[in-house]
């Protein structure tokens, strides 16, 4: 039997399956002309893909519980797959899960270092069950401190405890949480038993880590004034396709025109018109889309098109919040259409 076929012949399928209730472009079109959240919401009960987590859940009116809802429906195919899974894929999925725990603490820090204000979204009972910390007590952290202590003997507690409220912001300390979970994700790929297993993610991660550090130097180059140094403390310590020598010229670039001309001779925007956008969440978005779609094709039988769904299932997601905020501010309906459909 060829390899990966029994290991995940059954899960492909089902991911498969789970793909054809993703939304379509003519979706979009239809959501961006509804005049009011409660006809965003009776489209989505009546979907295919949140109809299940809408079950049950009553009165629901405000922006904020849609928000959770329709966050949850990620969480819910998660555990789906998960629990589909056979010990290799679920190795990869645990780092997955990894990154939503991180995700959701961001969103916590922006709450504590606000002193309190805007609770961030519920996660969902799957999340709250399976996270490493008490997801409760991060919701309700109102400082720093809190914050801290909801996560006391996890592995976020270091970092965590190591935040001072006087010191840097949110945009600093949710960038740490970003760098910790990057560092530590590669060190877990770098463990994975399985040698096609470990490819797969590295191929995948390993891009998506490239890519925000172009981003981000980017950014700096751009909009700030910073030294060589830090910008370097800024840069995720990872590289994929990147060579050493091309991080080195890209932090010594000494301005954002030099540093385009040098992105557009790297392997990722060689001979493409792409290097204009390289600030834009867009461009990072189409570059990972490309690196799922390649090891999809590389790895037909494996967790490849697993997580490529996970991935298409929260940008989905994403869509849809822009959307629904667009509902609620009475945008015109082509406003709204041109914010989700080139996200």
């Amino acid at each position: 039997m060829p390899e990966g076929l029994s290991e995940y012949s059954g899960l492909v399928t089902k991911t498969k399956a789970m793909h054809g209730r993703l939304l379509r472009p003519e979706d979009y079109v239809r959501i961006s002309e509804y005049e009011t959240v409660e006809e965003f919401i009776t489209f989505l009960r009546e979907s295919e893909g949140y109809g299940e987590v809408f079950f049950n859940r009553e009165g629901i009116a405000h922006r904020g519980q849609v928000e959770t809802i329709i966050g949850d429906a990620l969480y819910m195919d998660y555990r789906k797959l998960y629990r589909f899974a056979g010990v290799k894929p679920r190795e990869a999925l645990d780092i997955i899960f990894f990154r939503y725990e991180t995700n959701f603490l961001q969103d916590c820090l922006q709450r504590a270092v606000n002193g309190g204000e805007r609770e961030p979204k519920r996660p969902g009972p799957f999340f709250e069950a399976h996270a490493c910390y008490d997801a409760a007590a991060a919701i309700a952290a109102g400082s720093i401190q809190e914050l801290a202590a909801s996560v006391e003997g996890t592995r976020f507690a270091a970092l965590l405890g190591s935040f001072s409220s006087e010191a840097a912001g949110y945009a600093d300390k949710a960038f740490a949480l970003d760098v910790y979970y990057y560092k530590n994700a590669w060190r877990m790929t770098g463990k994975l038993r399985d040698k096609t297993l470990r490819r797969i993610m590295r191929e995948i991660l390993g891009t998506k880590i490239d890519w925000l550090n172009i981003m981000w130097m980017y950014r700096f180059k751009r909009f700030y004034s910073v030294s060589r140094e830090e910008l370097a403390a800024h840069v995720i310590p990872v590289r994929w396709r990147l060579t050493a020598a091309e991080i080195q010229a890209l932090l010594e670039a000494p301005g954002a025109d030099e540093y385009t001309d040098l992105v557009g001779r790297t392997v990722y925007l060689k001979g493409k018109d792409g290097a204009a956008g390289l600030g834009e969440e867009l461009t990072w978005q189409k570059i990972v889309q490309r690196s799922y779609e390649q090891v999809c094709k590389k790895y037909p039988m494996s967790i490849a098109p697993v997580l490529k769904y996970l991935s298409e299932r929260e940008r989905e997601i994403d869509r849809l919040t822009t959307a629904l905020e667009g509902i609620r501010y009475r945008l015109p309906a082509k406003e709204i259409r041109e914010l989700i459909l080139t996200a």
